[in-house]
């Protein structure tokens, strides 16, 4: 029976046996999609991301050895990948829609909603909204400017009035203290 084979196992047959794959991204989607939808906030970011992730991963299936790493690190490593490109391409092309004026079609209430109900939204912002709030009042306008703003470092820093490099000390403690609050409320 296919939905009893492991992840590794799947992919190590969908060569042959397309069904085996379709089975892996029923596993796997949805985990992957709310993990782009919260790292990116953006719904069609998010299923374009876990689209592109699959087809990836499919072209590079014969790559996976299966050495105890399951198939979902490995499909998590493949996003984180895509994720940072889409985070570098997303800042060149925001600066481009901006200078040229551009609005951008939106997905329809319905679709957005659906994304975010399958990646949890309203459990994560609210564990946001309280981690936010046991920041101290610098690191959490650091991360305000930097993170959601998107500030580069000399404009966070001369907005909070210190240095270059203390802006980037209260961007990096306030992150790591967010990562460490929301992890513990996993």
């Amino acid at each position: 029976m296919a939905e009893e084979r492991t992840d590794a196992e799947l992919l190590a047959s969908c060569g042959e046996e397309p069904a085996a794959f379709r089975l892996l991204y029923e596993r796997w989607a949805e985990p992957l999609l709310a993990y782009c939808y919260r790292r990116t906030r953006d719904p069609e970011a998010a299923l374009e991301l876990v689209a592109e992730t699959f087809a990836i991963a499919y072209a590079k299936r014969d790559r996976f050895q299966d050495r105890g790493r399951p198939v979902g690190a490995w499909l998590y490593g493949i996003a984180r990948r895509e994720l940072a490109r889409y985070h570098r391409r997303r800042r060149v092309e925001l600066r481009a829609i901006d200078r040229l004026g551009v609005q951008l079609p939106e997905l329809d209430q319905a679709s957005i909603e659906r994304v975010e109900e399958l990646a949890d939204a309203a459990w994560w912002r609210t564990r946001l909204d309280g981690a936010l709030a046991h920041l101290s009042k610098g690191e959490r306008a650091a991360v305000q400017l930097r993170v959601v703003e998107q500030l580069d470092y000399p404009t966070v820093a001369a907005r909070l009035g210190c240095s270059e490099q203390a802006a980037r000390t209260r961007v990096h403690r306030g992150l790591g203290r967010l990562a460490a609050r929301l992890e513990g409320d996993r």
